[in-house]
């Protein structure tokens, strides 16, 4: 007799768009990197990325100011539907930058110890169909038979870039950027979150 079957550890990512903050502070971005520091961060994983310090949020200018704010609520909003309750939290923005991402840029997988979301905001996504952003499934077996062929048919989740675009996901899925073959920079703002602790109501 059949008892029934689970579907267990779903993962979730979430999706959000803003167009109104896009464009503001796009320029911002190119104005404060006028000069362009290509990233010194794990270079090894990374080619043609430029790469602000990872404090991006800190910055007092209101443009960021706002994206920040914009980005607590709704990251709120996530946790609140994940975990049906409806508080708020106090965040801390472990690191938050942007990257400049140019022809031939890419970033090999990885992963944000120390934190449990993260995300990227895409301010201008490039040209083209290139670059996809990739999660991988991470109950991917190493042992694969006929009796497990079900854990690796989706192995990765693929996100092509759109201006305005909000991607927030746990902070321990693997995820990478393909090989950007556009002629437009590529710019995005990334961050890493904790929750603290609850404010009071």
């Amino acid at each position: 007799m059949k008892y029934g079957v689970q579907s267990a550890f779903q993962i979730p990512i979430s999706y959000y768009q803003n167009l109104e903050l896009k464009d503001e502070l796009k320029n911002y971005i190119i104005s404060k990197n006028s000069k362009g520091i290509e990233s010194n961060v794990t270079p090894l994983i990374k080619q043609n990325l430029i790469e602000s310090k990872f404090d991006f949020f800190r910055d007092e200018t209101p443009i960021v100011r706002k994206t920040a704010q914009w980005i607590t609520n709704v990251l709120t909003d996530t946790i609140n539907t994940l975990q049906m309750e409806d508080v708020n939290y106090n965040f801390v923005y472990n690191e938050s930058w942007y990257h400049i991402t140019k022809t031939n840029g890419m970033h090999e997988p990885h992963m944000h110890p120390r934190c449990s979301w993260c995300g990227i905001y895409y301010l201008q996504s490039g040209d083209g169909d290139s670059g996809h952003t990739v999660f991988q499934n991470p109950v991917c077996s190493t042992y694969v038979d006929r009796g497990n062929l079900y854990l690796n048919s989706g192995s990765s989740i693929r996100v092509l870039p759109k201006d305005g675009l909000l991607v927030l996901f746990p902070s321990f899925l693997n995820h990478y950027q393909a090989l950007y073959e556009g002629v437009e920079d590529r710019i995005v703002v990334a961050f890493n979150a904790s929750v603290n602790q609850r404010e009071e109501d």
